[in-house]
């Protein structure tokens, strides 16, 4: 199951965000239609993203900053953070997210974390909060 994670305050431009994210991530432009009415298609290119070759899986999420554009982030084949994460680690993607993007490029410690970042599974409010102007940007994690 998919969730979001809203970040309450940064300074982070979301296309620096997203150049920072290319180290380590393939990204792709996904176009979001009105009323995210394929917000679906969105979560099973995310689940067709995630699958290995080998039968695992990998970190994927959408960064998404407003609009009809998200951007896709799969966690490239030979990426160095694959070793921080265990083969068999059901929240694979959290961890990344945690300490790639929250840690490595935002800067929040875990307290910060635990202050600043908001979870839901609500995906389409998620979108529509960042629509609305209440968020700069949301996440979606593949779980």
């Amino acid at each position: 199951m998919a969730k979001a994670a809203f970040i309450k305050q940064s300074g982070m431009h979301p296309l620096s965000l997203l150049d920072r994210l290319t180290r380590n991530f393939m990204q792709e432009d996904f176009i979001l239609y009105q009323e995210y009415r394929n917000l679906d298609l969105l979560l099973s290119r995310m689940e067709s993203l995630s699958r290995r070759a080998d039968g695992g899986k990998r970190p994927v999420f959408v960064l998404f900053a407003g609009g009809d554009c998200a951007f896709i982030n799969t966690l490239k084949e030979n990426s160095n953070l694959l070793q921080t994460i265990s083969p068999g680690e059901k929240e694979q993607t959290l961890v990344v997210f945690q300490q790639e993007v929250l840690e490595g490029i935002l800067g929040l410690s875990p307290r910060e974390q635990a202050e600043n970042v908001i979870y839901t599974e609500d995906l389409a409010a998620a979108l529509q909060a960042v629509d609305d102007g209440q968020y700069s940007f949301v996440f979606l994690l593949n779980e």
